[in-house]
């Protein structure tokens, strides 16, 4: 009885992140954070399948799980292909800052075409400010030119 109180809390808390306005969603997801572990799965489907909204809410609450969200945000920007999944993902990495994900965001942004997910993830890299990320976007700069440092530094200022 008490597993199924809280899984139809889970589901109600996933609900509100999706569909609620800005402040009930931002408040679910904070509640998520004491649901744990059972929230991530669920989170990362919505990030893999949702809509462009919903992606982003789904990254941003997986960014507010912190620590236990950092392996299947690697290995959804890992899979990278599609900006549209692989962005959100990469900022909830920015957001979390853990310094496990820089040698799989270095990875995407040496082979990801999109130039968007490449300034997001140099961002990002900047972000979380290990060296070798930061040596990373330093050699991209130098290979893509100013235009690109400035849209870096334009998304690294806004996140």
């Amino acid at each position: 009885m008490e597993q199924s109180t809280e899984r139809k809390n889970l589901t109600g808390l996933l609900d509100t992140v999706q569909n609620g306005n800005i402040a009930s969603s931002l408040r679910a997801m904070k509640e998520l954070r004491a649901v744990g572990d059972e929230a991530v799965g669920p989170l990362v489907a919505s990030l893999r399948e949702g809509t462009g909204a919903e992606r982003w809410r789904a990254a941003m609450a997986l960014a507010r799980l912190g620590q236990r969200a950092v392996d299947p945000l690697i290995t959804v920007a890992a899979a990278g292909g599609d900006e549209g999944v692989a962005n959100p993902a990469v900022w909830a990495l920015a957001e979390i800052g853990d310094r496990k994900a820089v040698p799989h965001l270095i990875d995407l942004l040496r082979r990801e075409q999109s130039v968007c997910c490449r300034v997001l993830t140099a961002a990002a890299l900047l972000r979380i400010g290990d060296p070798a990320g930061v040596d990373e976007v330093n050699r991209q700069y130098a290979e893509h030119g100013e235009e690109y440092q400035g849209m870096v530094m334009e998304a690294f200022e806004g996140t």
